[in-house]
């Protein structure tokens, strides 16, 4: 009874927090009622056993984007690509490392809440590898509102003060030719659980999420049938909300008012991040400034890719490498950590 009680709020949650259009609405609103809910009864149940279901959804969700035309377009923007994983893996390290020294939170919790990935994909890897799910949450979505709300404003004024605003594209979503069929649906999730079960199975840290994205990516590039639909992503961000929420405790919420010191300090180290990069890249490719900037931001892949559309950069450009920066993050993000915390420690 509990857990189909826990199981309501959190669609009910989801749902206030898709109509309330915040980032990562389902996953937010989700957590955040079964988050209060908990507080007040302590019932709050989600069995761990989701938590592997929602990796592995998460990861065919990612791979089931991965389509040949990125694979193709690698060439172009695979130094720029491979230059800004790598920079804004060390400069997170260090911004991780920062949040590290200067607060209470553990190292491996601090790291996974400066981490750029997506805010879902690395609560659930932290949530995995027993960092604080519950904090990370917090950080990533302060990440996700800075990139969306604050940064795109000082970005801006660095493109006009460059001179070089081109003619504005129009971001489109891709418009894949394939059906959004029940067949190729059920063929993704097939794909994504037994290739994310051997992940599982494989001990490697978060080897659900990591290698249900691989075996769901590869099956769309040589098939193009990979499909998973919005609102069964929405429904795997409710039940991960849901996982956090059933964590969070008194103890959590007062020591994130503890905190709001290190809020400021990640909103700008993010800003200055995001600038460095970005102007790294400006400096060593042929991208212009506004697709430098912008490939360089670390938010979510469309949000980035529709406001990047808006100030002149090359779109499809940003979307791929926004792109390969998730899939290389989820990918290796976690060993990375593993191996920092083993070495400090």
């Amino acid at each position: 009874m509990e857990f189909l009680i826990t199981i309501i709020v959190a669609i009910v949650g989801g749902k206030i927090g898709l109509k309330l259009k915040i980032p990562a609405g389902a996953m937010i609103g989700s957590m955040v009622l079964v988050s209060i809910f908990n507080l007040f009864s302590g019932k709050a149940i989600m069995p761990q056993e989701y938590k592997i279901l929602t990796q592995i959804a998460t990861g065919a969700f990612i791979g089931a984007r991965i389509e040949k035309k990125d694979i193709l377009g690698l060439r172009e923007v695979l130094k720029p690509a491979i230059l800004i994983v790598s920079c804004m893996a060390l400069m997170n390290f260090i911004l991780g490392y920062i949040l590290y020294k200067n607060s209470s939170l553990d190292l491996a919790t601090a790291l996974f809440s400066t981490a750029p990935g997506g805010m879902m994909d690395m609560t659930l890897i932290a949530h995995e590898l027993n960092a604080d799910s519950a904090k990370v949450v917090m950080f990533q979505l302060i990440r996700l509102i800075s990139v969306i709300g604050v940064i795109p404003i000082f970005l801006k004024k660095i493109i006009r003060k460059k001179g070089e605003a081109e003619v504005v594209k129009t971001y489109e979503k891709s418009k894949s030719d394939k059906k959004n069929s029940l067949e190729n649906i059920i063929l993704t999730i097939v794909v994504g659980i037994v290739i994310g079960y051997i992940g599982y199975l494989s001990k490697v840290p978060a080897g659900a999420l990591s290698f249900s994205m691989i075996g769901v990516g590869i099956f769309n590039i040589f098939l193009n049938r990979g499909v998973m639909p919005i609102p069964l992503r929405q429904l795997i961000q409710m039940f991960g909300g849901a996982l956090i929420g059933t964590k969070v405790s008194l103890k959590d919420v007062l020591e994130m008012g503890q905190l709001l010191h290190l809020v400021v300090i990640v909103i700008i180290g993010f800003l200055f991040m995001n600038i460095i990069i970005g102007l790294i890249v400006y400096k060593s490719s042929n991208f212009n400034i506004a697709t430098s900037l912008f490939s360089a931001a670390p938010g979510g892949v469309s949000d980035i890719s529709i406001i990047a559309s808006e100030m002149g950069a090359d779109t499809p450009k940003v979307a791929i490498i926004q792109l390969m920066r998730l899939v290389s993050i989820v990918s290796f993000y976690p060993i990375l950590i593993q191996i920092i915390v083993k070495i400090i420690k």
